[in-house]
């Protein structure tokens, strides 16, 4: 069928120009990125996505270079147990001649749609602008514009040769890559294919002696293949190709324009799947692209149509008509613009990795540092707390469904290594939905990490909150969270009678011990994180409507709450604060100095603005550190989160700014970023840091809103002299949008309407 080209008045109206439509989404037009100059390489790049991919846009010497990338695109690297990282599908060049930015050059991120828009004009002074856009429903990248004049076109698309190197600096070589390319017709393929046996998994299995547990490992990485096809409209083949970039040999596979062309419409299908043949994945591939060529133009309504409902979600708008002269108008942009990166993982068979997501663009974009600890649970759940009061429950299911995938296999881990019927998740979780590196006796591998199964606690904390906030059905999470608590009942009360002969201590509570606080204290008892944690998580559950919990179930968490010792507490200058132990017996002196003993402040609340005892709390915060760099805040140092939840507007206010314009806020950090929400932890993660970002958002939120049982609190630790457009969403499926100006809180909506009564203002407290 010969594709229908819509005249360039057309053109503006549906796609080069902003769509608007109800609701009312004028507050996104002064967050566009304009950059009126090229970029020097990748990590000047600008990201767009959806549905499980992502895009790098740049610009470089007159070339227009796209980086694919998914949270799914999963590299075999060889035999070796722990060797697989996430890595891009490919590269993109175009290159037009005449040049079509010689004379001007602008560059911006639409987002609204969440599409990049490029133009400029030749050196006679025609005019060109393009669109980049991403399928919302499909894999499918989209590249269309006009020119004002005929020009020629060449597009490759480029994948590394050689060798796999380590990208942690360790200099191991892992083996070849296996990417390829072919010619088919008047289309380009290329790809990565797995082999069918993952020698990987099979050397885990041995390594680890899980043999028994074979049959309930997931098998990700047999036949995985991924890439994709590009075609278009009045391109041809010209053949493959090969050359340097950034100093990595690539290989290319090559389209040109058949003759010089007024309107550019390039089309690529992109596949990640486990296809028991090459031939079948090319078959599927070739389909979508045939599919998805014919309803190009009902495909970019219905991505707009998706992203308009995903920004009338929720939103915190700082000092609107201030503009970017503003720090605090600054930070509720790059709020924006980083929610905006998290939702291209909205239905991504895995969470977004936490060191640079799918988004890296170093020299080597393949590389991220702590690459071999994979889905680190301490870092991820930073990724994913705050889709809770953004209203994001389907990005948020991705993050949850890769726990919940593992429940079985848990549950098994738990019976063969330590006897109990529960499951509790180690720290370092990895691709076969098991701790990438344990212990002879199936707890975590490094001794920081032995006894550190909090985070995983935090996500099943959010699989009970997602169920109030937005409706998810608790019931397939239930044995997550049941069976957390099983296992810290079962396996503790053993160990406590072999070094006691009792199960419980002389005021027959339970003795966590050995355990860890988070990764800084070692051979704990009665750490504060896993105390504070199960009694958030032993009251959501018993929270759960009625008919949630067998009589059992329920009897079983009111009596385990019951036998859970009290918060360790401590003197510290003077002053009575939360302790991030009873005892320990070894804590780190390197960089991972975090404060355990404020876990009970976030994540699990058990302390904050509202309840009991405040001062304890703020008085934790003041005087409990061991170092004053534990109050850092950067990558997941959650100084902002504490504050805010502390009711501590001033430190608060200040800590946001500092975190979300980082690094541009400290005195000669230096970033080879240029996207304001690309944040450069120097070293800790890889950048783009994500744990960075989500910790960020989830600090703004609490500054914001928070929650107390049925109470809404509204502003706790928000500074009056920040004008803020707002809507958050809250437990009991509730959604509060208002906008204070002032001081003053000048409308107000919430739904349901019943849930009205519960707000509290605390601006007028």
């Amino acid at each position: 069928m010969k594709p229908y080209i819509l005249p360039l008045s057309a053109l503006i109206l549906l796609g080069l120009e902003s769509l608007r439509a109800e609701p009312d989404q004028t507050w996104l037009d002064s967050y566009q990125i304009v950059w009126d100059s090229q970029s020097a390489d990748a990590r000047g790049s600008m990201p767009i996505g959806a549905g499980n991919i992502g895009l790098n846009v740049w610009v470089e010497k007159d070339e227009l270079l796209i980086y694919f990338g998914s949270p799914d695109s999963w590299s075999y690297r060889g035999a070796g147990f722990n060797t697989q990282m996430q890595t891009k599908l490919g590269r993109l060049r175009l290159k037009f001649s005449p040049g079509v930015w010689a004379k001007e050059f602008r560059q911006e991120l639409e987002l609204a749609t969440n599409s990049i828009v490029l133009s400029g004009k030749t050196t006679d002074g025609h005019a060109i602008k393009l669109r980049v856009w991403i399928d919302a429903m499909q894999p499918v990248v989209h590249l269309e514009g006009q020119s004002e004049s005929p020009i020629e076109a060449a597009v490759a698309v480029e994948y590394p040769t050689g060798l796999a190197m380590a990208p942690h600096n360790t200099g191991q070589v892992y083996g070849p890559l296996v990417r390829e390319g072919r010619i088919d017709g008047d289309a380009i393929e290329w790809w990565e294919r797995s082999p069918a046996i993952d020698e990987g998994r099979a050397e885990y299995i041995r390594r680890f002696k899980v043999e028994e547990l074979a049959k309930l490992l997931p098998n990700p990485m047999s036949n995985r293949t991924m890439g994709g096809r590009l075609s278009g409209v009045g391109f041809v083949a010209d053949g493959t190709g090969q050359g340097t970039y950034d100093g990595r040999e690539f290989r290319s596979v090559k389209l040109r324009s058949a003759k010089p062309l007024n309107h550019i419409d390039l089309h690529a299908s992109l596949r990640i799947a486990q296809d028991a043949t090459l031939e079948e994945w090319q078959g599927q591939l070739k389909r979508l692209e045939t599919a998805k060529r014919a309803t190009a133009r009902e495909d970019w309504r219905a991505s707009v149509a998706w992203w308009q409902g995903f920004w009338d979600r929720s939103r915190i708008v700082i000092n609107p008509g201030k503009g970017p002269d503003d720090p605090a108008w600054q930070t509720g942009r790059n709020y924006q613009l980083f929610r905006a990166l998290l939702a291209s993982n909205r239905n991504g068979e895995f969470p977004t990795l936490f060191n640079g997501g799918h988004f890296t663009c170093e020299p080597n974009p393949d590389s991220r540092n702590w690459f071999d600890c994979q889905f680190m649970a301490q870092n991820q759940r930073l990724v994913y707390w705050p889709m809770l009061k953004s209203g994001d429950f389907d990005l948020l299911k991705v993050g949850l469904e890769y726990y919940r995938r593992s429940t079985e296999l848990q549950t098994a881990w738990a019976k063969h290594f330590w006897q109990v019927d529960g499951l509790a998740f180690n720290e370092g979780m990895g691709i076969y939905g098991a701790d990438w590196a344990p212990n002879p006796e199936g707890h975590g591998g490094p001794g920081h990490l032995t006894y550190h199964k909090v985070s995983g606690m935090e996500f099943a904390l959010m699989m009970l909150e997602s169920a109030s906030y937005g409706g998810t059905d608790a019931r397939p999470y239930l044995p997550i969270a049941l069976g957390y608590l099983q296992y810290h009942d079962q396996f503790y009360r053993a160990q406590t009678k072999k070094l006691t002969g009792k199960e419980f201590d002389e005021h027959g509570q339970l003795v966590i011990f050995p355990g860890n606080a988070i990764e800084m204290y070692q051979q704990t008892r009665n750490d504060a994180c896993t105390i504070s944690g199960l009694m958030a998580l032993s009251k959501s559950l018993l929270d759960l409507p009625a008919n949630m919990l067998t009589t059992e179930q329920r009897a079983f968490c009111e009596a385990f709450r019951k036998k859970l010792p009290p918060l360790p507490t401590r003197e510290r200058r003077g002053h009575q604060t939360l302790a991030p132990a009873e005892s320990w017996k070894s804590a780190s002196t390197w960089d991972n100095i975090e404060l355990p003993e404020l876990y009970p402040v976030f994540p699990f609340h058990i302390y904050g603005v509202g309840k009991p005892n405040l001062q304890l709390a703020r008085d934790t915060w003041e005087f409990s550190f061991e170092q004053p760099r534990q109050k850092r805040n950067f990558c997941w140092y959650q100084s902002l989160i504490y504050t805010a939840n502390l009711g501590l507007p001033k430190e608060a206010s200040e800590f946001a700014i500092a975190k979300f314009l980082w690094p541009n806020r400290e005195k000669g950090a230096q970033s080879g970023m240029r996207y304001p929400v690309f944040y450069d932890t120097f070293g800790f993660c890889q950048r783009p840091d994500f744990d960075h970002g989500g910790c960020a958002m989830v600090g703004l939120q609490d500054m914001l809103m928070q929650t107390v049982d049925d109470k809404i609190l509204l502003f706790p630790a928000w500074p009056k002299d920040w004008d803020c457009e707002f809507k958050l969403h809250a437990p009991n499926h509730t959604t509060v949008e208002g906008v204070l100006k002032g001081g003053r809180l000048e409308k107000l909506t919430v739904m349901p309407q019943a849930r009205a009564k519960d707000i509290v203002n605390m601006l007028t407290q």
